[in-house]
């Protein structure tokens, strides 16, 4: 890698070049699962729940927008109760010169630094998605059953997420609901678009624009705050939204929403 990146160390490379990262696990997800599907389980890729279709863009638009209320209710949420003090917006213009450095382009609030990091979430949200609620899940379903398999696929979730930075046991029960909530996207519309749009939504909105650390990775953001709470329980801390009791009431709201789209646009 280093004629490529560079002289950087390990630790940089993680940091600072994350979206090459999760396109290649989004690759490598794609083919995996493609090949099982084909070979072990004798079913269609598509079969999973990615059929494309007006209802697919529909539902990811949705999701993403759904995310975005989520988020932005949990820091006017915080804003109201004083637990964290709003500092401005950073912004600023794409600075075209002759020398690029990705690390310094990734390092300001951009148009451009803001769309790469939402590619990079694009390909988190797709993956994920399409392992744990796509394969994962739905073949564990046809093995187990329905509820067996809603349980141990949300454990599995949260166990995952405590392994990232600043995680706290609270941090991966409330991970767990997180996964029910994209575990009811799946079986509310029988297609993964919605969830997908929801995880896309949510990572990108309550970190790059809203200023949380998102699942304890925290970069540049759009709204800059500091907190003045030192109560991690309710703000989230180091960890981001997830971990913090008040995203409770908001995911309880978001599964509303949700039902009633489900409602309105699926019949299952």
């Amino acid at each position: 890698m280093k004629p490529i990146l560079g002289d950087i160390t390990k630790r940089e490379f993680l940091e600072n070049y994350g979206l090459f990262i999760v396109a290649i696990l989004a690759f490598g997800a794609t083919i995996s699962t493609f090949l099982c599907r084909k070979f072990l389980d004798k079913k269609t890729f598509k079969s999973l729940g990615l059929k494309l279709n007006k209802k697919a863009v529909r539902d990811l638009f949705f999701g993403f927008l759904l995310s975005f209320f989520m988020s932005a209710l949990f820091f006017a949420l915080l804003v109201g109760l004083g637990f964290i003090e709003f500092e401005g917006v950073s912004f600023q213009k794409l600075n075209f010169n002759s020398s690029f450095n990705f690390i310094q382009f990734m390092s300001v609030i951009t148009i451009g630094s803001l769309s790469l990091m939402l590619l990079e979430h694009i390909f988190v949200g797709y993956w994920e998605e399409l392992v744990f609620r796509g394969y994962l899940f739905q073949n564990m379903i046809e093995g187990i059953g329905l509820g067996i398999s809603i349980v141990i696929t949300c454990i599995i979730y949260g166990l995952i997420h405590f392994m990232n930075p600043n995680a706290t046991i609270l941090s991966s029960l409330i991970i767990v609901a997180f996964g029910f909530l994209r575990i009811y996207g799946y079986l509310s519309t029988k297609m993964l678009w919605l969830s997908m749009g929801m995880h896309i939504g949510w990572n990108f909105f309550q970190g790059p624009v809203f200023g949380f650390a998102a699942s304890g990775h925290k970069k540049e953001t759009l709204l800059n705050h500091n907190f003045l709470s030192g109560k991690d329980y309710l703000t989230g801390g180091e960890f981001g939204p997830e971990g913090s009791i008040l995203i409770i009431p908001i995911l309880i709201l978001a599964l509303i929403i949700m039902r009633w789209y489900s409602a309105k646009f699926y019949r299952i």
